[in-house]
């Protein structure tokens, strides 16, 4: 009877220790989440000091995150990790193009390979809304530079060929990812034939004149 109340005891304390583990996490989670997600409404309304707090806010989370549970497989590995993870790479990645005009390396980042995937394919969601603003004001060079930071990181998931058990569906985000692309190439190319019709009308006029 000592023994199985020992094992118990032993049971309860180690739930106990996951579950303290688990809430504190999850708490740091959805930190990550709001940091980023205010980070990417800075930057879409070109106020990059104003994200680079939010960024360097959540980098610090992330590092307090992964210290947490590094031992912790269950809750490494949990969904609500993994998505702050994701969250963080996007607010990243987008970040560091406005910033600095290239991708991110993995390296540079304390996260989960397939967190870091996933994270490019939702970055290139946020690169055609960029695409799309400048369009919108009839700046078409600046629109297509996002359609080739679009296009590079639709190259680095179509140069991986692993299980989506371990990159977590990155066939799914890439067709998504190519999708995005091609509506944002047909859009910018209708803006460059609407463009020069307008140049070819002016130019009309200007003879008749």
């Amino acid at each position: 009877m000592a023994n199985l109340e020992s094992n118990l005891n032993n049971l309860s304390e180690t739930f106990d220790k996951l579950n303290e583990i688990r809430e504190t996490s999850l708490t740091i989670s959805r930190a990550i989440v709001r940091d980023c997600s205010k980070s990417i409404r800075f930057i879409h309304r070109n106020d990059i000091k104003g994200a680079e707090k939010f960024i360097d806010s959540a980098k610090k989370k992330i590092t307090e995150l992964k210290k947490l549970t590094e031992n912790v497989s269950e809750i490494s590995f949990a969904g609500y990790v993994l998505d702050a993870e994701r969250e963080y790479v996007e607010a990243v990645l987008f970040y560091v193009y406005e910033s600095k005009g290239y991708i991110e390396p993995f390296e540079k980042f304390n996260v989960h390979p397939s967190s870091y995937i996933q994270g490019i394919g939702d970055t290139i969601g946020e690169w055609r809304r960029k695409a799309l603003d400048h369009l919108r004001n009839l700046e078409l060079v600046k629109s297509e530079s996002y359609l080739n930071i679009m296009e590079e990181g639709l190259g680095i998931l179509n140069e991986l060929d692993y299980p989506d058990a371990l990159t977590g569906g990155l066939r799914r985000y890439a067709d998504n990812a190519r999708g995005i692309i091609e509506r944002t190439r047909s859009d910018i190319t209708n803006a460059f034939v609407n463009e020069a019709l307008r140049n070819d009308i002016s130019n009309i006029k200007k003879d008749e004149i």
